[in-house]
C-alpha cells in the first residue's frame, strides 16, 4: 500500500500496481487541480521506488520554475545514484517551466538513463508541450467527492459534522484547502475578509483601486481570493438560473447570495475580468 489517500483511488491503485508488477515508467505525468494530492502520491510513490535511499529523490517545485533548475536536474540526472538502484526526480508546478525549459528536459526522456524516474506534476495539460506528455505515462487526478472530505475530517481531525460539510463544500475537491479551513484560524479569517471586499466591489461599486491595501497585504493569497471571488459568482448564477439549492458551494452564505442584484451576464463578465487578471499576473 503506497500511503493512506484520500480520493483518487484510481491513481493510487495503478501506482501500486506498477510497483507490484515492476512495470515502472521512466515518466510520469500527474495532471489535477491543486489540492487533490499529486504531490503527497508522488512522494509516497518515489520512496516505494527508492526504498531507504531518500538521497536519490531530488524535487523541484514552485509557481516559477526556472530553466537553470532544469538544467541542474539534468546535469545531476548524468551521475549515477547514490546509493540504491534508481535516482527519481520530481518537478512540481511543471506548467510553470518555460517552453525552453521543458525543451531542454526532453532530451533527458527521449534517451533516459535506466536508474532515472521522473515524476512532472502539473494543474493542467495545456501548458505543456506536446512532446513531454508524449514520452510519459500520464496518470490523472480528480477532484475528490464533498463526502469523501467529509468524512476526513470528522474521523482524522475530529471536526463536527456541520463544519466538516461546510469545508468540504468551499473546498471545491481539494483536501489541501479543507485541511486549511480546518486546521488553520486565518483560513476563515481570509475567506471572511475576501467576502467583505467583494461586497465593496459589487454593491457599493468601490473603484479596485481603492483597495490597494487589501491586495498588497494578501498578495501571497491572491489566487485564493480569486477562487473565493469565482465560487461566489457561481453560486449567483446558480440563483439566477433557479438550480437546487443543494447545488450552492457557499452553503453559509445562501441568504447573501440571493439578496445580490446581479444579473447572470454580469455575474460572466466580472468572471470573465477575473479570469483576464489572473492570466496577466501570470505573465
Amino acid at each position: 500500500m503506497l500511503i493512506d489517500f484520500v480520493g483518487n483511488r484510481d491513481a493510487k491503485q495503478e501506482l501500486e500496481k506498477n510497483i507490484e508488477t515492476g512495470d515502472i515508467n521512466h515518466a510520469y505525468l500527474f495532471i489535477g487541480s491543486e489540492g487533490v494530492g499529486k504531490f503527497t502520491l508522488a512522494k509516497a510513490f518515489a520512496k516505494k521506488i527508492l526504498g531507504d535511499s531518500t538521497l536519490d529523490l531530488h524535487v523541484v517545485r514552485g509557481n516559477s520554475i526556472k530553466k537553470e533548475q532544469i538544467e541542474e536536474l539534468i546535469s545531476e540526472s548524468k551521475k549515477n545514484p547514490f546509493s540504491g538502484k534508481y535516482k527519481v526526480f520530481i518537478i512540481d508546478g511543471f506548467e510553470n517551466v518555460s517552453v525552453s525549459g521543458q525543451n531542454a528536459l526532453l532530451k533527458t526522456l527521449e534517451e533516459p538513463e535506466e536508474y532515472l524516474k521522473i515524476i512532472l506534476i502539473a494543474k493542467s495539460i495545456s501548458n505543456i508541450l506536446p512532446t513531454i506528455a508524449s514520452r510519459s505515462r500520464l496518470i490523472k487526478f480528480k477532484d475528490v467527492d464533498d463526502e469523501e472530505i467529509s468524512d476526513f475530517l470528522v474521523h482524522n481531525i475530529g471536526l463536527d459534522s456541520q463544519n466538516a460539510n461546510l469545508f468540504s463544500r468551499i473546498s471545491v475537491g481539494s483536501v489541501k484547502r479543507a485541511m486549511k479551513y480546518a486546521t488553520d484560524a486565518s483560513a476563515i479569517a481570509f475567506r471572511d475578509k475576501s467576502f467583505e471586499l467583494i461586497d465593496r466591489l459589487i454593491n457599493l461599486n468601490t473603484d479596485p483601486f481603492r483597495e490597494m491595501e487589501f491586495f498588497e497585504e494578501n498578495k501571497e493569497n491572491l489566487d485564493e481570493f480569486f477562487n473565493i471571488y469565482s465560487i461566489f459568482l457561481r453560486d449567483v448564477i446558480i440563483f439566477n438560473e433557479n438550480v437546487s439549492r443543494s447545488f450552492y458551494i457557499n452553503i453559509d452564505k445562501i441568504n447573501y447570495i440571493q439578496k445580490q442584484n446581479i444579473s447572470t451576464k454580469q455575474a460572466l463578465e466580472i468572471y470573465r475580468q477575473i479570469q483576464r487578471t489572473k492570466q496577466y499576473l501570470k505573465d
